[in-house]
C-alpha cells in the first residue's frame, strides 16, 4: 500500500510539475486554444497545484487521501442563502459560456470593481482569459459576467509554499449596488465559528453543484495546525487554519479562492489543505489580518 501511494504521489508530482512548467512557457493557453472550447484546463490546473502543495507538505500521504485531493468538494456543508457571504463571486474561464462549465475558482467583492482570490488561482491566467461572475448564488446563466483589466498578486507570493497566497482583480465594470465584504483587521478567538463557501462538489467524485454551499468551520490554533500530527511547520503568520480536530467539515480545491467570514468581514481565502474534512488536517486560509496581507489589498484597491 506504502509503494503503491508513494507511486500515486510521485505521479501526482511530475505531472503538477509538468503544467506549472507549461504555464511558465506560456504552453498552456496554446494548449487550451486548441482544444475544444468546453475544456476547464484553468480549473484542472489549479486543482493538481494544490494538490502538489498539500503532497510537499505531507510526503506520506495514503493513496486515498491522494484521491480525495483531486475531487474539488464542499465537504459537510448546506445550501448558501442569500445572506451567507453575499460578497461571493466565481471566477470564470472566459471563452465558456456555461458559467457551471466555465467557473474554476471562488473569490470575493471587496470594492464594487475589485475582487479578492488566491494568487494560486491568478498567477497563471492574462486578464483576457477569465471574467468574474457577480450578482448570483447559482450557477445557471444568472448574474452578470464582468471582464478583468487588472490581476494584481501579492509580490512576496511563494508558489511553492503558498505563502502570500493573495491577489486582486480589477473588474471592468462596478457590481453597483452588490454587497461588499470589509477586511479583519484582527484574527477572532480559537473555536469562533467562520463561514466558508463555494461551488465545489459535494462529494468525492461528485459533479460540482449550481447552488453556492456553504460550510461553518471553527478557527484552529496556529500551533495546533503545525503540530507534527498535522503540517509540521509549514503555517506561516500570513496563514490561518480552520476546521475540527475529527474532520468531517472542510473546504477543498473547487472553492480556491473563495471566501472565510465572520458576517460581512472577510477573514480568510481558501488556500490549500490535506484531503478533504481529514481528521487533524484543517483546511488552510489566507490570512486577512496579517499586516503584509491586508496592506497589499488597500494598497491597490483602496481602503
Amino acid at each position: 500500500m506504502r509503494n503503491a501511494s508513494m507511486r500515486k504521489t510521485r505521479a501526482l508530482r511530475a505531472l503538477a510539475a509538468t503544467c506549472a512548467i507549461a504555464v511558465g512557457s506560456s504552453l498552456l493557453p496554446v494548449m487550451a486554444q486548441a482544444e475544444q472550447p468546453a475544456k476547464n484546463w484553468m480549473s484542472e490546473y489549479v486543482k493538481l497545484r494544490v494538490a502538489e502543495r498539500t503532497m510537499a507538505a505531507m510526503p506520506d500521504l495514503r493513496e486515498a487521501d491522494i484521491e480525495k485531493m483531486m475531487g474539488p468538494m464542499i465537504v459537510g456543508g448546506t445550501l448558501a442563502t442569500a445572506s451567507d457571504n453575499p460578497f461571493q463571486v466565481a471566477l470564470l474561464q472566459r471563452n465558456i459560456a456555461n458559467t457551471a462549465n466555465a467557473q474554476f475558482c471562488g473569490g470575493t467583492l471587496y470594492k464594487a470593481n475589485y475582487i479578492i482570490t488566491a494568487a494560486h488561482c491568478s498567477d497563471f491566467v492574462t486578464t483576457g482569459q477569465v471574467q468574474v461572475l457577480t450578482g448570483t448564488r447559482r450557477l445557471d446563466g444568472s448574474g452578470v459576467r464582468r471582464n478583468v483589466t487588472r490581476i494584481v498578486i501579492h509580490p512576496s507570493y511563494n508558489a511553492s509554499t503558498y505563502d502570500y497566497d493573495v491577489a486582486v482583480w480589477q473588474l471592468s465594470s462596478s457590481a453597483t449596488g452588490a454587497p461588499l465584504a470589509s477586511l479583519a483587521t484582527a484574527d477572532p478567538a480559537q473555536g469562533t465559528a467562520l463561514l466558508a463557501t463555494g461551488w465545489g462538489a459535494t462529494s468525492e467524485g461528485g459533479s460540482s453543484p449550481i447552488d453556492l454551499r456553504k460550510v461553518s468551520v471553527p478557527l484552529a490554533s496556529r500551533t495546533n495546525c503545525n503540530d507534527s500530527n498535522s503540517y509540521s511547520g509549514e503555517i506561516t503568520s500570513r496563514m490561518l487554519c480552520a476546521g475540527r480536530d475529527s474532520g468531517g467539515i472542510d473546504t477543498c480545491q473547487g472553492d480556491s479562492g473563495g471566501p472565510l467570514a465572520r458576517g460581512s468581514v472577510l477573514t480568510g481565502i481558501t488556500s490549500w489543505g490535506n484531503g478533504c474534512a481529514s481528521p487533524n488536517y484543517f483546511g488552510v486560509y489566507t490570512r486577512i489580518s496579517n499586516t503584509a496581507i491586508r496592506n497589499f489589498i488597500t494598497g491597490i484597491a483602496g481602503s
